[in-house]
């Protein structure tokens, strides 16, 4: 009588199928962590893109008054009012020449609402640049003085920016909601009263 040793070629297949299952299993994983850090990445990215414009207003010396018209009072009435920079034709696709006059330090020539269109440009051109199909929103706010500060992206790559949260007026084109039964993509919310 002949005894085998070793593994018969039925062990080997069966050890070969459970490594690719666990195998499988780790580049699921590997791809969840990079969506998730990905994501983790564009959170505080709008969060700095918020502050960001807050820093601005305040630079400027801004104060939000709803029932005025405009709806903002700065130096010389400067509108930070904005519905959705990837459409105002104020910031859509606009960049900032070398040669304009808030961009060069000390320039005599820049005034509050210069620099209000500045700002909101240069804001407008670092969320696109940082968050996809990402657009902003500046919206007054009820109370005196206060401004609403919101910022939102395609965060699950569908290629249309959703939500399931209540637009302010004024963000009418900010995004669309969202269907039921789809994902629907953040929006950060700030409050500013400079």
């Amino acid at each position: 009588m002949k005894t085998h040793t070793g593994f018969t070629l039925i062990e080997v297949l069966i050890a070969m199928l459970v490594l690719a299952i666990g195998l499988l299993g780790l580049a699921a994983l590997q791809t969840y962590t990079l969506r998730s850090n990905l994501a983790a990445y564009n959170h505080g990215q709008a969060t700095q893109l918020l502050y960001d414009i807050a820093d601005r207003m305040r630079a400027n010396n801004c104060k939000a008054t709803p029932t005025a018209t405009p709806p903002v009072t700065c130096l010389t009435a400067a509108n930070y009012i904005i519905a959705n920079t990837s459409t105002d034709s104020r910031t859509a696709g606009v960049t900032v020449s070398s040669s304009h006059a808030c961009k060069t330090a000390g320039s005599a020539t820049c005034n509050a609402t210069l620099l209000s269109t500045y700002d909101l440009i240069e804001w407008n051109n670092a969320i696109a640049a940082t968050l996809p199909m990402g657009r902003g929103c500046i919206a007054a706010g009820n109370g005196a003085g206060i401004f609403n500060l919101y910022i939102t992206w395609d965060d699950d790559r569908s290629g249309v920016v959703t939500t399931d949260v209540a637009i302010p007026n004024g963000c009418d084109t900010f995004t669309a909601t969202a269907a039921s039964g789809t994902t629907a993509d953040p929006v950060f919310t700030m409050s500013l009263q400079p």
